[in-house]
C-alpha cells in the first residue's frame, strides 16, 4: 500500500477531503516496504482484514468515540448555583513516624510523586506516633532507640516474640489497635482525606484492623521499604501494598492475600534514580578519582559496630573510608577519637548526599538494612551487612542471602574477606527500579480492594473469640496447681493437715509404690505404727489387705494435667466403691488442681496432706504436735529406713502414737 493509496482510500470513505501534492521536505524518509512474510513463515499469521475495510472500521470507531466524549462533556456541565464537587482537590494523608529516616524519606518521596502526578492535590505528611498516644510513642520510639543502643538482644527477643509466634503477634496487633485507634481516627477526621498512605508498620497494622472491621471507609495503602519481616507492614485490611523489592511480593501476599501487592518505583530521593558516574560522584565529594572507596554506615541512628567495620576497611591500604555515623554524635566522637589521625578516613554525620556516596563507593558496609540497601543496589554498589544482626535486620540479612542481594558478615572475622570479595565483584547499576511506575500513579489508578467484613460476622467472631478465651482461661485455672494455691488463700479448700484433739497421736500418710505397701504395713506394725497408705487407681486392689494391720488405704489422685481432673469423680468412685465406704471419705493428691478439688468435693471426698513432709534422711523433722498429719514419701527400703528412724524418734520425744488419718479425725470427732 502506497501513501497515495492511503490518501485515496480516506478520501473515498470520508468524502470531502482534498489530496494536496507538495515537494518533499528536507530530511523526509525515502520510503520503506513493510512485509508480513516473516510473520506468516514463523508464526503462521496472515492479515485477514483488507486495508480499506480496516480504515473504514477505524473511522467509524473514531466517530463513535467523538459522540461518547460529547455526551460525557454535556453530562459534566453543572447548573448554575450547584456546588462543583469534582473541582475539590484530592486530599492525600501520608502517615509516617519519626523513627529514623527510613520512614520520613519515603513519605516525602510519595508526597512528591502525588504533586508530580496531580499538581492540585493537597498532600499532608503527619507523624503518626503522637496521634497514637504518649504511651505507644514511648514504647515504639524511645523504647526502640534505647534497645538498639544498649540492649539489642532484648530488641531481638521482643522482635522474635511479636513476629515469629502467632499468639503474641495477634496480641501485639490487638494492643496496638486498642491503644492507637482513637488517636488515629481523630487525626484522620481532622484531615478528611480521600486516601491514606502509611510508611510505618505500626500505623499500617492499626489502619488495616480499622479498615477490615469497617470502621474506616477511606482507602488505605502501605509503602513497604523493608525486604523481609513484613508481618506488620502488610495486612489483609490494606487496599494495596507497594513494595520496593520485587522479592518481597510472596511474603506480602502470604499475609494479605493474592493481588494485594504491586512493585513500585522506590520512594527515595530522585537523585538515586538518575544516572550518576563514579567520577562525577567522587569529584562532588572531593574524593580521590583513583583507588578504592569503602563506605561504612550505621543508618540514621548510627547503630552497630561501626568502629570495627571502619578498622576492617582501613586495613585495605589503598582504600579511602567514609564512616557515616548518622545522628549519633557520641558514636562520631568515638570514631574520631580512635581513628582521627588516619588521613584516609572521612567521618560524616547524617547526610542527604547518599546518592553520591553510593555512586562513588566500591562497597558499602551497612548495619541497619532498610532503604539504604536498595539504594546501593540501584547504584551498583555491592553491600556487606555487618554490625547489628538483631530483630528486623536479622530477618533482612537472611532474605538478602536467600535472594543473593548482599553478603552478610555475622562475625568480625568474616568482614574483611567479605569486603575483599565485594571489591572484586562490583555489579552494574540496576535501572529496572527507576522504570517502575510511581506509588502515587498506581494509587490513583487503583480500585478499592477491601470489602469490610459484615457486622454480624464481626460480632460472631468477637463472641466466639471471647468464648474461646474464657474457656481457655477456665481450663487453665481448673488444671493448674498455681490457680489452686491462689484460690486456697481466699476459699476453704486447703487440705486437712492437722485436727484439734486431746489425744497424744498424729496421723501418718505413707506415699509409696503400690507393690511395696503390703510389706511396709507389716514392718510398720512391728513398730506399733499404723498409717494411711496413699494408693493410686492401678494398685488399689492389691493394698486393700492393709486393713488387717489396722491401717487404711487412702485414694491417691495423680498430679495436675490439662484435663486430667475430668476423670476425678470416676477414679474416686472406683476406688472408694471397692471398700464399701459411705458417702464421705478422705483422699490424697500428688498435685491438686482446682478442677480436681471441685470434682472430688462433689463426690464426697476431703483432701488430706502432711503438715510435716519427710522425703529423705536429710529432711528436718522438728517437734511433732498432737493432731498433726505427717507424710512420708518413700521409693525404697533404704529411704524408708532413714525417714522411719526420724519418725520413730519424733514419736518417742513427743510421747505420741501414729495412727491412720481417718482414725485421727474420728478420735478428734472431725468429719471425714
Amino acid at each position: 500500500v502506497t501513501i497515495k493509496q492511503i490518501a485515496e482510500t480516506i478520501q473515498e470513505l470520508m468524502g470531502d477531503v482534498e489530496i494536496v501534492y507538495t515537494p518533499a521536505r528536507p530530511g523526509d524518509f525515502g520510503g520503506k516496504i513493510v512485509s508480513s512474510e516473516r510473520a506468516e513463515r514463523e508464526l503462521g499469521w496472515t492479515a485477514a482484514t483488507p486495508f480499506s475495510v480496516g480504515v473504514r472500521k477505524y473511522i467509524e470507531w473514531r466517530h463513535d468515540q467523538g459522540k461518547l466524549a460529547k455526551r460525557d462533556e454535556d453530562a459534566a456541565v453543572i447548573p448554575a448555583g450547584e456546588p462543583d464537587e469534582e473541582a475539590k482537590p484530592r486530599q492525600v494523608l501520608i502517615i509516617s513516624a519519626d523513627i529514623g529516616e527510613g520512614h520520613d524519606l519515603p513519605a516525602r518521596a510519595v508526597a512528591r510523586e502525588f504533586h508530580d502526578e496531580e499538581p492540585d492535590a493537597q498532600v499532608s505528611i503527619v507523624n503518626g506516633l503522637p496521634a497514637m498516644g504518649p504511651g505507644l510513642t514511648k514504647v515504639l520510639r524511645e523504647n526502640s532507640a534505647f534497645m538498639f543502643t544498649f540492649v539489642p538482644w532484648l530488641f531481638d527477643l521482643q522482635y522474635r516474640l511479636f513476629m515469629n509466634f502467632a499468639p503474641t503477634r495477634w496480641l501485639a496487633r490487638r494492643l496496638l489497635t486498642f491503644f492507637g485507634r482513637r488517636g488515629l481516627m481523630r487525626l484522620i477526621r481532622a484531615h478528611d482525606p480521600d486516601l491514606i498512605v502509611s510508611t510505618y508498620p505500626g500505623v499500617t497494622a492499626v489502619l488495616g484492623e480499622l479498615r477490615r472491621a469497617g470502621r474506616l471507609k477511606v482507602p488505605c495503602y502501605s509503602s513497604i521499604t523493608d525486604l523481609a519481616g513484613l508481618q506488620f507492614w502488610a495486612h489483609p485490611g490494606i487496599d494495596r501494598h507497594f513494595i520496593t523489592h520485587p522479592e518481597s511480593a510472596a511474603e506480602v501476599e502470604a499475609i494479605a492475600g493474592p493481588g494485594s501487592v504491586r512493585w513500585a518505583k522506590p520512594p527515595t530521593s530522585s537523585a538515586f534514580l538518575a544516572v550518576r558516574s563514579r567520577a562525577d560522584a567522587r569529584k562532588s565529594l572531593s574524593l580521590p578519582a583513583e583507588g578504592r572507596v569503602i563506605a561504612v554506615s550505621g543508618g540514621g541512628w548510627g547503630v552497630g559496630d561501626l568502629a570495627g567495620a571502619t578498622a576492617a576497611a582501613l586495613r585495605f591500604e589503598d582504600a579511602t573510608v567514609l564512616c557515616l555515623c548518622g545522628r549519633n554524635d557520641k558514636l562520631r566522637a568515638t570514631v574520631m577519637a580512635r581513628f582521627g589521625a588516619e588521613p584516609r578516613l572521612r567521618v560524616m554525620g547524617f547526610t542527604d548526599r547518599m546518592g553520591d556516596v553510593l555512586a562513588a563507593a566500591d562497597v558499602l558496609v551497612h548495619s541497619s538494612a532498610g532503604l539504604t540497601i536498595l539504594e546501593a543496589i540501584i547504584r551498583g554498589c555491592p553491600v556487606v551487612s555487618y554490625g547489628f544482626g538483631y530483630g528486623h535486620v536479622r530477618a533482612s540479612n537472611a532474605a538478602m542471602e536467600r535472594f543473593k542481594l548482599a553478603q552478610v558478615a555475622r562475625h568480625a572475622a568474616d568482614l574483611e574477606p567479605a569486603i575483599a570479595h565485594a571489591l572484586e565483584h562490583r555489579p552494574e547499576p540496576d535501572s529496572s527500579f527507576a522504570r517502575q511506575p510511581p506509588t502515587a500513579s498506581l494509587i490513583m489508578s487503583d480500585e478499592r480492594r477491601i470489602r469490610p467484613v459484615p457486622a454480624w460476622r464481626l460480632r460472631t467472631l468477637r463472641a466466639a473469640t471471647s468464648a474461646v478465651a474464657v474457656v481457655a482461661v477456665a481450663v487453665w485455672a481448673l488444671s493448674t496447681g498455681t490457680s489452686y494455691s491462689l484460690v486456697s488463700h481466699f476459699a476453704h479448700i486447703k487440705p486437712v493437715t492437722a485436727v484439734a484433739t486431746d489425744r497424744p497421736e498424729v496421723g501418718v500418710i505413707i506415699n509409696a509404690p503400690g507393690g511395696q505397701i503390703p510389706v511396709l504395713a507389716s514392718d510398720l506394725s512391728g513398730y506399733g505404727i499404723h498409717a494411711s497408705f496413699a494408693v493410686d487407681n492401678s494398685a488399689w486392689a492389691r493394698v486393700l489387705s492393709v486393713s488387717g494391720y489396722n491401717d487404711q488405704a487412702l485414694p491417691r489422685l495423680p498430679k495436675e494435667g490439662l484435663v486430667r481432673w475430668l476423670s476425678t469423680r470416676g477414679q474416686l468412685h472406683r476406688m472408694v466403691g471397692a471398700t464399701g465406704r459411705g458417702r464421705h471419705f478422705l483422699y490424697a493428691s500428688n498435685g491438686p488442681s482446682l478442677g480436681q478439688w471441685l470434682f472430688a468435693d462433689g463426690a464426697g471426698g476431703r483432701l488430706v496432706a502432711g503438715a510435716v513432709q519427710l522425703n529423705d534422711g536429710d529432711d528436718a523433722l522438728g517437734d511433732l504436735h498432737q493432731g498433726e498429719v505427717v507424710q512420708l514419701n518413700v521409693n525404697g527400703d533404704a529411704q524408708l529406713r532413714h525417714v522411719l528412724g526420724k519418725l520413730l524418734y519424733g514419736l518417742h520425744e513427743g510421747h505420741l502414737a501414729a495412727v491412720p488419718v481417718g482414725q485421727l479425725m474420728s478420735d478428734a470427732g472431725a468429719a471425714a
